[in-house]
């Protein structure tokens, strides 16, 4: 993993996970169950995308978050793989409480939202892409807590990891009319622990 970019309330890592493995967790996520209808903010958004749940509490639920590695490991072992890399290096000291991908064609944008209220949890989003053209756009755009400016947006390069603050608004931004792939993401929720 290289960090290319550290602003404290952005980290961007580049070369997450070897070839090898980035290309088995492609081909897994290409097959996921998905699902439509997942939306960011579940009260107020009107456009649903595509969602596939692997382990942790569901927010549309309201469901009370809890540790989920174990849950992660039986749901899906390839993830959870890359879950045990993270909690060893980036994610020491945190618990894994969510963990899903969403993904993204032409006309199914997101909106501003936060992950969590909570001050000690994080995000951190994961694209498990082949190839990513400039052209296709569907950046993530994370705010500054007023929503008045953007602090940072990251492009969907493959097998690159933004991490920041679970309660940083921010946005899965369309792709173009020319993206003929769906901008697939990997979400690990976490929480630090005291």
């Amino acid at each position: 993993m290289n960090v290319t970019h550290n602003s404290g309330d952005v980290v961007i890592m580049d070369d997450v996970l070897p070839t090898r493995q980035c290309a088995t967790l492609h081909d897994f996520l290409h097959e996921a169950a998905w699902r439509f209808g997942w939306k960011s903010a579940s009260k107020t958004d009107q456009f649903s995308f595509w969602h596939a749940h692997f382990a942790g509490h569901r927010k549309a639920k309201k469901e009370k978050e809890y540790p989920c590695a174990d849950e992660l490991a039986t749901t899906a072992p390839l993830v959870f793989e890359m879950w045990e890399h993270l909690h060893d290096t980036v994610f020491a000291g945190h618990t894994l409480v969510r963990c899903y991908a969403n993904a993204h064609s032409y006309g199914t944008d997101g909106t501003i939202h936060t992950d969590s209220k909570k001050a000690d949890s994080h995000t951190a989003v994961y694209y498990p892409h082949d190839e990513w053209l400039p052209n296709w756009a569907g950046e993530t755009v994370i705010f500054n807590d007023d929503r008045s400016d953007i602090i940072a947006a990251v492009y969907p390069r493959p097998n690159r990891m933004a991490i920041f603050r679970g309660n940083s608004p921010h946005v899965a931004r369309g792709v173009s009319r020319t993206c003929p792939v769906l901008r697939i993401t990997l979400m690990f929720k976490t929480r630090l622990e005291p």
